[in-house]
């Protein structure tokens, strides 16, 4: 029985040890692919949807992506701006983004649209269509930096198109660490598709 315990405990630190060195790495993709900002221009920006308050106003996360990707439309860094994101009336997240651009001098004619889109797959699905279809090759994603790396993998993987993070700043969100802790998750099943099983 001593002997059993003692080989379950070995086992259980080995696969501790494991586990944290897999998240280690994950982490420094994280990191590595979203968490620094290109400086280079691109043809387009791409901004990835999150929740909408009542009232159609951006939630805290939302709207420091748009305020990014304002400041980056501004100083020329690319002349045309992608929003994606789902839902409907006062919750359509892509119209909320639009209007916002918009409101704050944007031209409608530099932005287009996805308003199909619920998960980070079907924008990457959506927004590759969107660029192949305005001849748009390059772009800088938007989103939080720990989400950064998944949006430009999909993008990647559903187009020909070459992506440079962006990563938005603002304040420290409330629920970060279980945000990263979701992206730690969802980068290997993304690369692998494993998200696609689902549907």
């Amino acid at each position: 029985m001593r002997e059993t315990l003692h080989r379950l405990g070995r086992f259980v630190r080995r696969a501790l040890l494991v586990a944290g060195g897999v998240s280690a790495c994950l982490a420094g993709a994280l990191w590595f692919y979203g968490g620094r900002a290109s400086d280079q221009k691109a043809d387009c920006i791409v901004v990835f949807g999150a929740a909408i308050r009542k009232g159609r106003t951006p939630s805290d996360a939302l709207e420091y992506r748009l305020d990014h990707a304002l400041t980056l439309y501004r100083l020329g860094r690319a002349r045309r701006i992608v929003v994606t994101g789902g839902g409907e009336g006062n919750y359509d997240e892509a119209a909320v983004m639009r209007q916002w651009l918009q409101e704050r001098g944007v031209p409608a004619t530099a932005i287009l649209v996805d308003g199909d889109s619920s998960t980070t797959r079907e924008s990457g699905k959506n927004v590759s269509k969107l660029m192949q279809r305005h001849r748009l090759k390059s772009a800088l994603v938007v989103s939080q930096w720990f989400h950064v790396a998944r949006c430009r993998l999909v993008l990647e993987q559903e187009g020909t198109v070459e992506t440079l993070a962006a990563p938005c700043g603002g304040n420290t969100l409330r629920r970060e660490p279980f945000f990263v802790a979701r992206e730690l998750l969802g980068l290997p099943a993304y690369f692998f598709r494993l998200d696609e099983l689902r549907s």
